[in-house]
């Protein structure tokens, strides 16, 4: 996309096609889901899910209304003090925000 596109029309491309993607994945979960992506316990589908929702939300700023499953799992994410761990934010080599 480069320089030919603002940031807006970036986000705005972004956030169809993670709605795309959400969508498919928010009729996936309905009848999979517990706590987590798929039972109550984090498995592999919750290490790859996580990143993607983090980023949808963070740097994509999307609206998560329309996905209350993808939502409540991402609230289920949030009290996992190794997802924690593994936020952006808290790596060694991430920019301070000073």
């Amino acid at each position: 996309m480069g320089d030919k596109f603002s940031r807006d029309e970036k986000i705005a491309w972004s956030q169809h096609h993670i709605a795309r993607g959400f969508t498919a994945l928010e009729k996936l979960l309905k009848g999979y889901a517990g706590k987590y992506a798929t039972g109550d316990g984090p498995l592999l589908a919750d290490v790859f899910l996580a990143p993607q929702i983090f980023a949808a939300i963070n740097r994509f700023q999307m609206d998560m209304s329309a996905y209350p499953t993808l939502a409540r799992i991402n609230e289920a994410y949030d009290e996992l003090p190794a997802f924690q761990a593994a936020l952006p934010a808290r790596q060694p080599d991430a920019p301070s925000s000073a």
